[in-house]
């Protein structure tokens, strides 16, 4: 009668390379500003070479000659992620140039303000073709890569607390954040196999300088919501000129503040790099019990 051969349990590692990314790939959508940008400095800071994408010229280029003054190798590419050829050039620039793909970040998205009675058609479809559909493609793109490599891989994909409890001026985006956490998951399982690890950062209220300066100079609404979802953009544009948004930044926060991004960043190292080996098809909220409110 035969047996299954039980495994033999390794060695720790070393601590000093619990959080070493020295020798892995990685690609970050959305890396030229933000919760991307902190991301690809964390990474890049962990020996990781990486490609980040973006889609303003001047944002690539201020981000890659920074990290690259560090010795870390970054490579800054124009893209749309919504466009499924970008994605596939990505991929296919990330194995020409750094070697192959390890690490797949989905960050980038399109943030859109907008009630659901208040959502066009054009609206939605662009919303969820570049933070749904463009993401669960590069997802795929990436994985192929991986399994052809034969070395495993990461595949984090960035959701939002409005996926789970919408808090309403977001309906096309917290919709897509939903499906790619249903996607986050079906990859989990599926990819097992080729031992590449699927999860997904969950971040509450994070602030941004760009969008700080946005909350400061009161543009918020007119530079965040389109004209045609003018009811959204009215009430948005109260809530920034009566202090409301201030308030739920700060006092109305379990911690007294929003999150950084680079506190957002550390989560996706941590899944990254060895302290998340058999981590798969999980959550990680970054909201500082936000959700608890």
């Amino acid at each position: 009668m035969m047996t299954a051969t039980l495994p033999t349990i390794p060695e720790p590692g070393p601590f000093g390379q619990l959080l070493s990314l020295t020798g892995k790939n990685a690609v970050v959508t959305g890396g030229s500003r933000g919760l991307g940008e902190a991301t690809v400095r964390r990474l890049a800071q962990a020996g990781a070479k990486v490609l980040f994408t973006g889609r303003g010229p001047d944002a690539l280029r201020r981000v890659e000659e920074q990290i690259t003054t560090t010795g870390a190798t970054v490579m800054g590419v124009q893209a749309d992620i919504g466009t499924l050829g970008d994605s596939r050039r990505v991929i296919d620039l990330a194995i020409d140039h750094l070697g192959g793909v390890d690490i797949l970040v989905n960050n980038a998205a399109l943030y859109t303000p907008s009630f659901a009675l208040d959502t066009s058609e054009e609206l939605f479809d662009s919303v969820v073709g570049a933070d749904l559909k463009g993401a669960f493609f590069l997802a795929q793109y990436a994985a192929k890569a991986m399994i052809d490599a034969g070395r495993g891989g990461r595949i984090i994909n960035l959701l939002s607390v409005d996926a789970f409890r919408p808090m309403g001026p977001l309906a096309a985006y917290a919709s897509a954040k939903a499906g790619l956490w249903a996607a986050t998951q079906n990859l989990a399982k599926e990819l097992s196999a080729h031992q590449i690890l699927v999860n997904a950062v969950t971040p509450g209220a994070t602030i941004t300088e760009e969008r700080l300066a946005m909350f400061r100079d009161g543009s918020f609404a007119r530079a965040q919501v389109p004209a045609e979802a003018s009811a959204t953009r009215q009430r948005l544009q109260a809530a920034v000129e009566s202090g409301g948004f201030a308030q739920k930044l700060t006092t109305m926060m379990p911690l007294g503040r929003p999150g950084w991004p680079d506190e957002i960043a550390k989560a996706v190292l941590f899944l990254a790099s060895d302290l998340g080996s058999y981590v798969s098809g999980a959550n990680i909220v970054v909201d500082g019990a936000q959700s608890l409110r």
